[in-house]
């Protein structure tokens, strides 16, 4: 197995375990973009450009509803709900 291989084997593992143990929609996709996030800097200098040029438009997806999730429950303190 390469590093290509691991890195999609850690990222299965963490976004399985993350589906698993969290109730929260919220809470897995920030999951699931923080394990993203560590493959792409661990796994990174042994990923073709190819490949990180494929991942990049899930992570940005992934970073704009985390600013969503920010956005709504800073929200929420400041309303007071």
């Amino acid at each position: 197995m390469d590093v290509e291989d691991y890195t999609l084997l850690f990222l299965s593992f963490w976004i399985l375990g993350s589906a698993l143990t969290v109730k929260s929609v919220d809470v897995f996709l920030t999951l699931t973009l923080i394990g993203l996030l560590i493959a792409m800097e661990v796994g990174g200098l042994f990923m073709s450009r190819e490949q990180k040029e494929n991942l990049k438009p899930m992570v940005e997806l992934l970073l704009i509803i985390f600013a969503i999730i920010v956005t709504k429950k800073v929200y929420e303190v400041l309303s007071g709900g």
